[in-house]
C-alpha cells in the first residue's frame, strides 16, 4: 500500500515539474508556420550548398580548358613552321 501511494505521488509530483518547466503547446497554425519556416531555412542552405559546388566545378571545369589552349598556343607557337 505505501508503494503504491508512493508511486502515486511520484507520479503527480513528474507531471506537475513537466508542467511547470515552461513548455507550450502549438497550436496547428503555429506547427504549420514553424516547420514552414525550417522548410524554408533548409531549402535555402541545400540550394546555397549545391550553388556553390556547382560553381566551384564550372571554376574547375573553365581553368582545365584555359590551361589546355595555353599548352596548345605554346606547343603551336614551338612548332616550326614549314615555308611552301
Amino acid at each position: 500500500m505505501k508503494k503504491t501511494v508512493l508511486g502515486i505521488l511520484a507520479g503527480a509530483v513528474l507531471t506537475l515539474s513537466m508542467a511547470s518547466c515552461g513548455e507550450k503547446l502549438l497550436t496547428p497554425e503555429q506547427v504549420q508556420a514553424e516547420t514552414t519556416a525550417g522548410v524554408d531555412a533548409g531549402k535555402a542552405a541545400v540550394e546555397a550548398d549545391v550553388n556553390s559546388k556547382c560553381d566551384a566545378e564550372f571554376e574547375t571545369r573553365v581553368t582545365e580548358k584555359v590551361l589546355m589552349l595555353d599548352q596548345a598556343a605554346q606547343d603551336a607557337a614551338a612548332e616550326p613552321v614549314l615555308s611552301k
